[in-house]
């Protein structure tokens, strides 16, 4: 029995094209797998004192964070009140102030929020504009 003619309007098997387009695929593959452990490094987020922690004990330094703060800050505000006689004023604003601290606090002790020096340095300036006519 003859071998069945390819005409040209029939594919062609072609192992060699099979072959390149395999190594392209895994190419890829490792290029991509590559730029994700790269991406990953990157997003990192740093070691905390909490990294080895159970979940308890992260929700209880949590609340007693914010409890910490906003607590502080109401008897701050009690404290100013009393000596200058304006009662709730003082503590009002002491009061929102230390529920903000403990906001903050909170989210730094979760490491959300880098500590203040942190971010300062993280930012380098944008570099000085490049001025292409020079000035007489």
């Amino acid at each position: 029995m003859a071998s069945p003619q390819k005409g040209k309007g029939q594919p062609q098997d072609d192992p060699a094209g099979m072959g390149d387009l395999s190594e392209r695929l895994k190419d890829l593959s490792g290029r991509i797998q590559a730029e994700k452990a790269e991406y990953a490094e990157t997003r990192k987020l740093p070691e905390t004192s909490m990294g080895d922690a159970t979940g308890y004990a992260k929700g209880y330094r949590l609340v007693s964070e914010f409890v910490a703060g906003t607590l502080v800050g109401g008897l701050i505000g009690y404290g100013l009140d009393y000596l200058f006689g304006t009662m709730p004023i003082l503590f009002i604003v002491f009061l929102l102030l230390g529920f903000g601290a403990g906001i903050l606090n909170m989210a730094r002790a979760a490491n959300r929020v880098a500590p203040a020096q942190d971010r300062v340095g993280s930012n380098p300036p944008p570099p000085a504009a490049l001025d292409d006519e020079e000035e007489d």
